[in-house]
């Protein structure tokens, strides 16, 4: 896409290619598109990007490699006008927005590099354990995304001077630590603070921040095998979120979408994100959804009802953007589904609309899923198979809710 596809008026053309960020609108215009934004949007982000190119004309700024970060901020600064009620600058105004798009590109395109914030030594130290998870440990993001959010509030607590507090830690302080920060969590939370703690507390020995390996220190948590009985959404209420769902929007058709594989299929909240155009095949008329959690991939017929709304959504709710995932945000610059919570909360928000109180989010149309295919008489292999596991032991859980098998259980007792 070129400017003269979105702009036949000669002195528009004109104008826009003037120096010194003429040459590379036809690359913006490309950029943006990529990103999702239609020809009214693009037309219109680059009309705001040449109140910019005016500024920097009139500082004498000749050439595009000569436009600093610096710029843009004074430029942002003068144009974003303040908010009544704080007086401080709403910098999401059109022209500086949009300048905030230019900027980005031409940090994505080399242009120039974007000066890095200075940051505090404990920002420093909670950069470099999760630059260790990630090249060193290969964790996925989602795990660093977690390792993050449980880590900060430690490192805050730990003081201005990390490292230094890190020497002097002691067995009692890492516990006095551990319990402070799980006493109000639920237990998968507390398990996660245990994880997270005797990772970054061996990360810390390996860097010579501890003198000794303290990891053993936190706490073991004990949770008995088989403790829980899986929470699912009830087949009445499965479909209740389904019928309360408006079709006639793009995120409804997206959100119908969704929720229907969730409950057809009991797939997992990352299976159904990292599900791609090509794993729909439709000529042999199967799904597949990749594995996920060391679990193993699924392949399982398309039926019918999940065909017509997969078709509905592709049709008529799907954003034209150059991305293989299949569900996609609904506002632009158009991305996938990356976060989990962003998926649960969607279908959290689906139940609550229909009026389904208790439980909530996706994982509760897996176990749903799961407890109605042994209702049915299948099984625990052939779930097992359905649901991803690669080990078995993982499905034995949802032998608990089996009221029925467990009501032909008891024995007759003779002297009753």
């Amino acid at each position: 896409m070129v400017l003269e596809d979105l702009f036949r008026r000669p002195s528009t053309l004109t104008r826009l290619r003037l120096p010194p960020l003429g040459p590379i609108m036809d690359g913006l215009c490309e950029w943006l598109g990529f990103r999702g934004y239609s020809q009214h949007g693009i037309r219109r982000r680059l009309r705001q990007v040449s109140h910019f190119n005016r500024y920097l004309r009139r500082r004498s700024v000749k050439d595009v490699q000569d436009v600093t970060p610096r710029h843009a901020e004074r430029f942002i600064e003068k144009h974003a006008p303040p908010c009544r009620c704080t007086g401080r600058h709403r910098h999401r105004s059109g022209p500086s927005n949009s300048t905030r798009y230019l900027m980005d590109y031409l940090s994505a395109s080399g242009l120039f590099i974007l000066p890095s914030l200075a940051s505090s030594p404990k920002q420093e130290l909670l950069q470099e354990y999760l630059d260790h998870l990630k090249y060193e440990r290969h964790f996925a993001e989602t795990t660093i995304h977690t390792h993050r959010k449980y880590l900060t509030p430690v490192l805050e607590e730990l003081g201005a001077a990390p490292v230094k507090a890190l020497h002097k830690l002691t067995p009692e302080k890492i516990l006095a630590l551990f319990t402070n920060h799980v006493r109000d969590l639920e237990m998968s939370s507390r398990r996660n603070v245990r994880g997270v703690l005797r990772s970054f507390l061996r990360f810390g020995h390996q860097k010579g921040y501890l003198e000794r390996d303290l990891a053993e220190v936190v706490p073991q948590i004990r949770r008995y095998r088989m403790s829980d009985v899986p929470r699912g959404v009830s087949d009445e209420d499965a479909r209740k979120t389904l019928e309360g769902i408006d079709r006639t929007t793009p995120v409804g058709r997206r959100d119908f979408a969704m929720i229907q594989l969730l409950y057809t299929y009991g797939v997992r909240g990352g299976q159904l994100r990292a599900l791609r155009l090509e794993d729909i095949r439709w000529r042999e008329s199967r799904i597949r959804f990749p594995a996920c959690k060391r679990g193993k991939e699924v392949l399982e017929p398309l039926s019918e009802e999940v065909g017509e709304s997969l078709l509905d959504y592709l049709r008529d709710g799907r954003p034209r953007a150059l991305y293989p995932e299949v569900f996609l945000t609904v506002h632009p610059p158009y991305r996938p589904l990356r976060a989990a919570a962003r998926l649960s909360t969607i279908v959290a928000e689906r139940m609550r609309q229909a009026g389904v109180s208790q439980p909530k989010g996706s994982h509760a149309f897996r176990h749903g899923f799961a407890t109605r295919m042994l209702q049915h008489g299948q099984t625990i292999k052939t779930i097992a198979d359905l649901l991803g596991h690669r080990n078995i032991n993982t499905t034995f859980i949802y032998t608990k809710v089996d009221i029925e098998t467990l009501r032909q259980l008891p024995l007759d007792w003779p002297e009753v």
